[in-house]
């Protein structure tokens, strides 16, 4: 039930009961597997919480997270710290406590009652089309490999679904020559043969992901978009399905591509997000580095792991750090991985041979 309050929606309200008494509760809803990183709700979820606490200065924001780990939640909690409401972050369908809240909630005597209802007036998708809708709400636009991996959807299916919302006018192809790879400003992607969102499609994987009509997110969007339509590019998007090719036993629950991660400025090429020998697991994965000197690179890959290693440390997951490179690039990155604690494994392989990695071995580096 969408509510609102002012210019702005939420996914639902509640007034719980605390002590006795009853809280003013907005909730906010995200399914850690609609295509987008947890970083990148946190300002979206600010900009609601200011206008509420402009409209009702005494109420408090639940976000509630389908997320099959625990990491994602964790990532929510951390990018919300110092949010000027009471707030909390909990995994979907646990009962809250006044404990969850960052700071205990105003409380009032009696329930209150719920704000406007709002009536969502979408058009019907599958939940397989939402994710393709999803997908390219992040990449802007792509090619069909590129979407069925970030989707997390089977190749084969992706043609059907394209077709399908395209018939819904939800999508487009255009096909308009191509510029040189990798050198197109983005104002110029348009020249790129590929899928993208209507401005229908647009505003509906907008809805989807809980963002009001008129409210600016562009922290949705890939990082680097003038790399669209390159080769680079299209490997970094493809990582999730890399990681199934060559790993089967693997859960790879989520993926994303270009995304900085807070506090750093390492932006890995791909991220990808699952569990992997019963660990939950992030697979890191880098590119190229070949126009690059020895030094540079060896440089680069110490601080890329560090950060990396640093990141997974905030939350207790595993790290699967994968280097993806020419064989005289791999050569020389390997001296920047010695010493590598057991919660880290990192694996080597190369660009040009798609599904192509080498056994996992935690605590050591392998290779292809």
């Amino acid at each position: 039930m969408t509510v609102r309050i002012g210019d702005m929606t939420f996914s639902d309200w509640t007034s719980l009961p605390i002590r006795n008494k009853y809280t003013d509760t907005f909730i906010f809803r995200i399914d850690a597997q609609a295509c987008l990183p947890p970083f990148a709700y946190a300002p979206l979820i600010r900009r609601l919480a200011a206008h509420v606490r402009q409209k009702r200065s005494c109420a408090s924001i639940w976000i509630q997270v389908d997320s099959p780990g625990d990491w994602f939640v964790i990532e929510v909690q951390k990018s919300l710290r110092g949010l000027k409401m009471p707030y909390a972050v909990t995994h979907a369908g646990v009962q809250l406590d006044y404990i969850d809240f960052s700071v205990l909630p105003t409380l009032f005597h009696s329930a209150l009652a719920p704000p406007p209802k709002v009536e969502n007036k979408l058009p019907s998708v599958t939940r397989e089309e939402l994710r393709c809708l999803q997908a390219l709400g992040r990449m802007k636009k792509g090619i069909e490999k590129e979407i069925a991996s970030l989707a997390a959807l089977p190749h084969n299916a992706i043609p059907d679904l394209l077709k399908n919302l395209e018939q819904k006018r939800l999508v487009e192809y255009k096909s308009s020559p191509e510029v040189t790879r990798g050198k197109a400003k983005p104002e110029q992607l348009e020249l790129f043969p590929s899928w993208q969102l209507t401005a229908k499609g647009l505003s509906f994987a907008l809805r989807s992901w809980g963002v009001p009509k008129g409210t600016p997110f562009d922290p949705r969007l890939e990082k680097h978009l003038a790399q669209i339509g390159s080769a680079h590019r299209t490997r970094s998007r493809i990582w999730s399905s890399w990681l199934k090719f060559a790993w089967p036993q693997a859960e790879i629950w989520a993926s994303w591509s270009e995304v900085r991660i807070p506090e750093t400025q390492v932006i890995p090429d791909g991220l990808a997000w699952g569990s992997i020998e019963g660990y939950e697991t992030l697979f890191w994965m880098e590119v190229g580095d070949n126009h690059k000197s020895r030094a540079k690179i060896q440089e680069i890959t110490a601080n890329r792991l560090c950060e990396a290693k640093k990141f997974c440390e905030r939350t207790g997951v595993r790290l699967v750090y994968a280097q993806l490179s020419p064989d005289w690039v791999r050569e020389t990155a390997r001296w920047a991985f010695s010493n590598l604690p057991l919660e880290i494994a990192v694996v080597m392989g190369n660009p040009r041979h798609f599904g192509a990695l080498p056994v996992l071995e935690w605590g050591k580096v392998t290779e292809r």
